[in-house]
């Protein structure tokens, strides 16, 4: 039966490479090569008016294509790596994030053999035995590991994930090349925003390669958003839930920045996206538990327009007193009261300990972008609103604010505000985040 349904579903997957010798030499070859192009692009502008930085960016770009093509062989670590530098339009050029974007819903699959080897050596049950019906096409191949539709034998629609071969194994190998590749002449960001980058890779990476923890995260969420009745997430079936296999209910929907653009209607669009950062605000001050992996393959629109949540393998705990003191941060932004800001900064470690700060009017400046949604009374609407140029010449003129590096409690915090800011970016909604700001605020006493 297994054979079946392989030749049914055309069997387009690839084996994923499993060795440290393969892996390192594929992510290494990758490295030499975007660092040959980056030398030839010098050569070719000496004698121009362009800089170093403009001559790495078109460097990247020349090799996005096979960048997309390694890492969604890779899987694992190269794959989450892609995922996170597409999730914020603001972070990387716009082209760039689109390429690697494709990484969230469409990286190919393995291989139909891989995947019932996988499956049969966790269950310790042929896929036949435990389905009545087993989809080999995947409808969705993620970093650790990839996802089907099938039936149990009781009837219940249900979806399979099951993890790509050898991936907790390769994660220190795979994080060494990808910091090389990351900090080769920047090409997408400075050292320090590299390295942090490749450690939140780790840590995600490490929290999701135990589906069991995800079971558990599914029932605790699940029984946390009991009473929002307009948002669903699914329900594990236990008993076929190991290390390596994850079955749990299956809830179709449509991607949610694709269902949310084909809302016609403008305030029904601009609800549901302001409903949707209601959950992350509850997640995070009102229940002190993080969805951390915000990217768009992670969020459905089912057919009455509910929320669906899924993957739950990244969950981190918020400290309550760190999360009242983001708010008391913005407090200090509302009131002007830079001096308190600061203070909460140094309280918080970031940047080195000891260092000089920027002085009020370049931070009420720097805020008054990087957290305009924030700090502007009223809705703003997402899609116009530009970020990345007015940043970037931002920081041109005072560097000294790229020693501010936030503390590692609260880099997946920073990095869960920048996928959903992305995310309303991609929809084009208009949401008044001050006022949700101000309610968490009253709710919490601040």
């Amino acid at each position: 039966m297994a054979k079946d349904w392989a030749k049914l579903g055309g069997d387009r997957g690839k084996p994923v490479k499993t060795s440290t010798l393969g892996r390192a030499i594929k992510l290494g070859g990758l490295a030499t090569r975007i660092s040959g192009s980056f030398l030839k692009k010098q050569i070719q502008r000496i004698g121009s008016e362009a800089n170093e930085f403009e001559t790495i960016a078109d460097a990247a770009k020349d090799n996005v294509r096979q960048m997309v093509e390694v890492m969604g062989e890779m899987k694992g670590a190269a794959m989450k790596i892609g995922q996170l530098l597409s999730t914020d339009p603001d972070i990387v050029d716009s082209g760039f994030a689109e390429r690697l974007a494709t990484l969230q819903r469409n990286a190919p699959p393995m291989d139909y053999v891989t995947l019932s080897t996988q499956f049969e050596d966790a269950i310790g049950l042929p896929i036949s035995e435990v389905f009545s019906y087993f989809n080999p096409e995947p409808i969705g191949s993620a970093s650790i590991g990839q996802v089907h539709r099938a039936t149990l034998h009781d009837g219940q629609d249900v979806a399979v994930k099951v993890q790509y071969p050898g991936i907790a194994q390769s994660i220190d190998s795979d994080m060494n090349h990808l910091g090389r590749m990351l900090r080769l002449g920047r090409v997408f960001m400075s050292k320090e925003r590299a390295d942090a980058f490749v450690e939140e890779a780790r840590q995600t990476i490490m929290a999701e390669s135990d589906y069991r923890q995800e079971a558990a995260n599914l029932t605790q969420f699940s029984t946390l958003f009991a009473h929002w009745e307009d948002v669903r997430i699914p329900k594990p079936v236990m008993e076929y839930c190991r290390k390596t296999v994850l079955v749990m209910e299956f809830i179709d929907g449509t991607p949610f920045d694709d269902a949310v653009l084909a809302i016609e209607d403008v305030d029904e669009r601009n609800a549901v996206c302001t409903r949707f950062i209601e959950i992350f605000v509850h997640m995070v001050h009102d229940i002190n538990l993080l969805h951390a992996d915000p990217h768009p393959g992670n969020f459905f629109l089912d057919e009455q327009r509910n929320i669906v949540l899924l993957d739950f393998g990244c969950i981190r705990a918020m400290d309550v007193e760190l999360a009242d003191g983001l708010l008391r941060m913005l407090r200090c932004l509302w009131n002007d009261d830079m001096d308190t800001l600061v203070q909460y900064y140094r309280d918080f470690k970031f940047g080195r300990e000891g260092m000089e700060f920027p002085d009020n009017q370049v931070m009420r400046e720097y805020h008054q972008i990087i957290l305009h949604p924030m700090i502007h009374k009223g809705p703003v609407n997402f899609g116009t609103f530009d970020l990345h140029g007015p940043v970037r010449e931002f920081l041109a003129k005072n560097g000294s604010l790229l020693k501010m590096v936030p503390p590692a409690e609260l880099l997946l915090y920073f990095r869960v505000l920048a996928g959903l800011k992305g995310m309303m970016t991609r929809t084009g909604g208009e949401v008044n985040i001050r006022a949700l700001a101000e309610q968490v605020c009253e709710r919490r006493g601040i």
